[in-house]
């Protein structure tokens, strides 16, 4: 779901940098960037509100399913897959709003790259079992 809330975000960027090239080649360069500001930054919060609240239904339903997940044991499976997602996207905009930060709003949507949490802490525990603790 995130996915898709993720391309929609992304086709709804490409429409408007259309729509804003069109309305440029009539009225100017520049002239479309105080009409179309404020509906990029509401629609970017939107966006983003909605998929914070993907992000913690998806941390209910793990929190809901990890007594049932097999331990680790060294401590590390307490980590949390999107801890950081939430916490970065309303930072981001909150520095944009007070004009701190200026630049695409894509940015805040970037796609996560590397491999999830739950990976890497799988990864690190047995690590730590096989190679620190023989």
């Amino acid at each position: 779901v995130v996915f898709q809330v993720e391309g929609r975000y992304e086709e709804y960027c490409q429409k408007m940098e259309d729509l804003i090239s069109s309305f440029e080649l009539i009225a100017g360069e520049g002239a479309a960037k105080c009409y179309t500001a404020l509906a990029l930054q509401a629609m970017s919060r939107h966006f983003c509100s909605l998929r914070d609240a993907i992000v913690t239904q998806i941390k209910l339903a793990r929190k809901k399913l990890s007594p049932e997940l097999p331990k680790i044991g060294t401590g590390l499976s307490q980590l949390s897959l999107f801890d950081r997602e939430g916490q970065h996207c309303t930072n981001r905009m909150a520095l944009q709003q007070i004009g701190l930060i200026q630049g695409a709003q894509r940015q805040v949507w970037r796609p996560i790259r590397g491999l999830p949490e739950t990976s890497v802490a799988i990864l690190r525990a047995w690590l730590f079992e096989h190679f620190l603790h023989p």
